[in-house]
C-alpha cells in the first residue's frame, strides 16, 4: 500500500498553506498547527492551518461533505462599515469553493463567545456587505452546530482515507451488495476476515453513502447499518 505522499519518484511535499495573514503557530490558549488535505483544485495535498482545535474540527467535517473543491484560510479581509459608520475589515476563517463552483466565506466561532460577544449580529452586517466576488453566502460555524461524534467520526475517515486499502474496499463492498436487511459494522467487518482494515473501509463506505448508519452516533463495531442508496 502507498503512503498518500509518495509517488513514483518518491516523496513529494504537501504544497504550502496560502493563508493571507500569517498565523503564529505557538499558543498557550489555543491548538494550533496544520493538516495535509488533498484538494481537487490542486489534484494533490496542501497544507491547511488552524488557530484552534474547532478550526480543525470545522476542516475535517467539511472534508466529510464530499463535495469540498478547494479550502482558503484566512483568505483577503473584507472590508466592512459597522453600525457607527467607522470602516473596518474582517478576516473569515475560511473560504470554501465546492465542485458546482460556488463559495462560502465561513466564520468560526465557538457558541459561548458567539453569545458574549454577540457575534452573530456582527458578521450577519459583514455578510450583507459582503461582495459576491469574495463569496456567494457567508456562514457562521460554532461548536453548538455538531455532535462531538461527528467530529470524531469525520476525523476518522479524513485518516482512513489518506491511505487506501483496495482489498479491504472491495471485501466490504461485497458484504455490503449482500445485505438484505440491518446489520452492524462488526457484522460485516467478522465476514470479510480482515479486521481493522475491514473497519476503516466501513467507515469509509459510510462516508461515500455505500452503508448508511441506522441513527447518527459514534461510528464503531456495534454501529447498526442498512445498504445506501450509492450502492445499488
Amino acid at each position: 500500500m502507498m503512503h498518500p505522499l509518495l509517488n513514483s519518484t518518491g516523496y513529494r511535499e504537501p504544497l504550502p498553506s496560502i493563508s493571507t495573514r500569517k498565523i503564529a503557530m505557538r499558543s498557550h490558549t489555543s491548538c494550533r498547527g496544520f493538516i495535509p488535505v488533498w484538494l481537487a483544485s490542486e489534484q494533490w495535498w496542501r497544507r491547511i492551518v488552524f488557530e484552534s482545535y474547532l478550526e480543525l474540527m470545522f476542516i475535517q467535517l467539511i472534508l466529510a461533505q464530499g463535495n469540498v473543491y478547494d479550502i482558503w484560510e484566512q483568505p483577503p479581509a473584507v472590508p466592512f462599515v459597522r453600525d457607527n459608520g467607522k470602516s473596518a475589515q474582517h478576516f473569515f476563517d475560511f473560504l470554501i469553493t465546492w465542485m458546482d463552483g460556488s463559495t462560502t466565506a465561513y466564520a468560526v466561532k465557538p457558541f459561548e463567545l458567539v453569545q458574549r460577544r454577540r457575534f452573530d449580529s456582527e458578521i450577519a452586517l459583514i455578510a450583507s456587505q459582503t461582495p459576491k466576488s469574495f463569496a456567494d453566502e457567508v456562514c457562521l460555524f460554532t461548536d453548538a452546530g455538531f455532535h462531538r461524534y461527528d467530529a470524531v467520526n469525520a476525523s476518522r475517515f479524513h485518516q482512513f482515507s489518506k491511505s487506501p486499502d483496495a482489498e479491504a474496499d472491495v471485501a466490504v463492498a461485497e458484504q455490503i451488495q449482500a445485505l438484505t436487511e440491518p446489520t452492524t459494522v462488526g457484522d460485516i467487518v467478522e465476514q470479510t476476515g480482515l479486521a481493522g482494515r475491514a473497519y476503516r473501509a466501513a467507515v469509509c463506505a459510510i462516508f461515500r453513502g455505500d452503508l448508511v448508519q441506522v441513527k447518527g452516533g459514534l461510528i464503531d463495531y456495534p454501529t447498526a447499518v442498512k445498504r445506501g442508496a450509492m450502492s445499488c
